[in-house]
């Protein structure tokens, strides 16, 4: 399962494909870096990747101690108009500020130099699925994702007992209301239904006395911190899974990870979201074996995940529908240019279904097929062609402008006096994958209706030609 991939076989085609899985894809010259290094070294760059954090400081947010005079603000208003004002006036900080959050993250992912780190933190995100619709809390968002972040490639047991509590989590699955004589079952049924175990693996008894073990989990308003409210904690004996105890919320959580079937169940979220949808029950035993041995070890499991055959098998590589983020992040790269401005983001994300900090539901983002619907794929071919050329009405964002392209890095004069090393320069680039005998003849019949050297507007009406197919959408 776990056989090394031979460092004879390395090329920049699995190269490519282990940027475009562990992170947010690049250019050939970042492609041929990583060949240059051999397999080992390459996935070992991305477990390991140097700590970046000082080059992405935390953005202006809304702060705790901001949003409590907003609060007394209201509190102190002689009428109801007044009150609302201050209201409405909180709600527009409270928008900037999820603005600015939103903003910060995509650039972080777009120009860090640890990608895996944040496309691990992007799994994480969709794996406990919380927000910002729900929390209106832009600072208890960013808190929870820099724990996501801090956990992504550690242990999952740790993650997981950080995550109950975390203050937006808490606010999301309505810890807040579970007290001692009136326990809520929310987080407790969530957090074995979605986030460790899947349906089927535990009983209504099970959920009603580990809510118990949890009860007395608050936020401290003023500092958007955790608080454990110790009488309203119930400290009583419960039954959990077969053993009873007088136990936390920690050792309910330890109980789950032991189970076996906790380990199958992140070993398919890993392999759906890294690797391929529908593993064999064989690559689940294995991954699920490899969670165990390790202590949930999710940098160590994905260190051996991408470093195997099975990871870079003919049916894996080029078969993932890029989510809108890595469709984003991936032709940004392509290009060589910069992220496109908040109002193309924000309208970009929306349409195609993957708001950041804003999954639709307690399960996230479905993702794969769900990615892709005629819409979506239309607005797709649009923006492609929008990044192309900066034509900005094509998505009904006004004067916008993005970056210039810069042609002659992309496809220099020296590759433009020949239509076989002009594609083979812009196929390699655009799908990090060979080109098949039909598609090939198609991109050079419409070369051969133009002169050569080609021209900027042939390299830029090919690229958009290639971008507008659905074998752009694949990763």
């Amino acid at each position: 399962m776990f056989s090394p991939i031979p460092e004879n076989l390395w090329d920049r085609k699995l190269a490519a494909h282990l940027l475009d899985r562990a992170g947010f894809g690049g250019t050939p010259s970042e492609i041929g870096a990583l060949v240059s290094m051999g397999p080992v070294k390459a996935v070992a760059s991305f477990i390991k990747a140097d700590d970046d954090s000082h080059l992405f400081p935390r953005p202006e947010l809304f702060m705790p101690d901001q949003r409590l005079v907003y609060k007394q603000r209201e509190k102190a208003a002689l009428t109801e108009d007044e009150r609302q004002a201050v209201a409405k006036e909180e709600r527009k900080v409270e928008a900037a500020s999820l603005l600015d959050l939103r903003l910060w993250w995509l650039n972080r992912m777009c120009y860090t130099s640890a990608p895996l780190q944040e496309k691990a933190t992007l799994f994480w995100h969709g794996h406990f699925a919380t927000s910002h619709e729900k929390v209106r809390n832009s600072y208890l968002m960013w808190q929870q994702n820099d724990t996501l972040r801090h956990y992504a490639l550690g242990k999952f047991p740790d993650m997981l007992k950080a995550l109950s509590r975390d203050p937006a989590m808490i606010w999301w699955l309505d810890l807040l209301q579970s007290k001692k004589d009136h326990p809520n079952e929310n987080f407790a049924r969530e957090v074995m239904e979605l986030f460790s175990l899947g349906e089927g693996h535990f009983t209504e008894k099970d959920i009603q006395e580990s809510a118990r073990a949890f009860t007395g989990y608050r936020i401290d308003y003023k500092t958007g911190q955790f608080h454990f409210h110790e009488r309203e904690f119930d400290p009583g004996a419960k039954t959990f899974l077969g053993k009873t105890g007088n136990f936390a919320g920690d050792d309910i959580i330890d109980a789950i990870v032991a189970q076996p079937q906790c380990a199958r169940f992140l070993a398919k979220k890993l392999w759906v979201f890294f690797v391929a949808e529908n593993p064999p029950e064989e690559t689940l035993s294995a991954v699920a074996e490899l969670l165990l041995s390790n202590g949930y070890d999710i940098g160590e499991t994905l260190q051996k995940i991408f470093s195997s055959t099975a990871f870079y098998a003919p049916r894996v590589i080029h078969h993932q529908i890029k989510s809108p983020v890595q469709w984003i992040m991936q032709t940004t790269k392509i290009l060589e240019i910069p992220l496109p401005d908040a109002q193309v983001l924000e309208r970009s994300l929306s349409v195609l279904g993957q708001i950041v900090f804003a999954p639709p539901n307690v399960k996230g983002w479905d993702g794969g097929r769900a990615w892709i619907s005629a819409s979506s794929l239309l607005y797709r071919y649009n923006l492609a062609a929008y990044l192309l050329s900066g034509k900005a009405r094509i998505l009904g964002g006004g004067n916008t402008k993005t970056a210039v392209i810069p042609l002659e890095k992309i496809a220099p004069m020296s590759v433009r006096g020949s239509s076989d090393e002009l594609l083979e320069n812009l196929a390699f680039r655009v799908f990090n994958y060979p080109l098949s005998t039909k598609d090939r003849a198609i991109y050079l019949t419409y070369l051969e209706k133009h002169p050569m050297p080609y021209s900027d507007n042939v390299v830029r009406d090919l690229m958009q030609l290639m971008m507008s197919t659905p074998d752009y959408q694949l990763t």
